[in-house]
């Protein structure tokens, strides 16, 4: 990965991509499985290993993930990797 690429705005911009998403009627978890299709479909096989390797060691981190406005954020949108991460 180019070193210019910071991982917070990395993760603002998948959790913008997820919303957009939610807006024209997906879910959350949908809108997830769309981009996962597009990643997996263009990515080579030691690339997706890495991946289920990460989705072994931290899925559960995420899904306790608060990405509403429970995150103790005083009910501001998340926005940010800060309040969205802010539980692990």
């Amino acid at each position: 990965m180019s070193e210019h690429l910071n991982p917070d705005k990395i993760v603002d911009v998948i959790e913008a991509t997820i919303r957009t998403l939610v807006t024209v009627g997906l879910t959350r978890d949908e809108a997830l499985q769309v981009m996962l299709s597009q990643v997996a479909a263009q990515v080579t096989p030691d690339v997706m290993k890495i991946a289920a390797k990460l989705n072994e060691e931290y899925h559960y981190d995420f899904e306790k993930a608060a990405w509403q406005n429970d995150a103790g954020n005083d009910g501001k949108p998340v926005g940010t990797a800060e309040f969205a991460l802010g539980p692990l």
